[in-house]
């Protein structure tokens, strides 16, 4: 089941501001609003899903969770 968090922890900031722009709230900005976070690019994307689908678990194996930013 796909999940649309828009909370502090587990929500992305675009998510938090769709939310707040709906509800007409204040957009609301932590810390000095000057943080960065880290853009993949889409040919890395592409290569990690490739990755994964190259060592797909077998049935009745474990998923294996991937992070494309570690």
């Amino acid at each position: 089941i796909n999940r649309f968090d828009y909370d502090g922890d587990y929500g992305t900031v675009l998510n938090r501001f769709l939310i707040q722009a709906a509800i007409d709230h204040p957009l609301t900005v932590h810390g000095t609003g000057g943080q960065t976070r880290a853009f993949i690019h889409i040919q890395d994307s592409v290569r990690c899903i490739e990755l994964a689908l190259a060592d797909a678990p077998k049935a009745g194996e474990r998923v294996k969770i991937f992070n494309q930013m570690t």
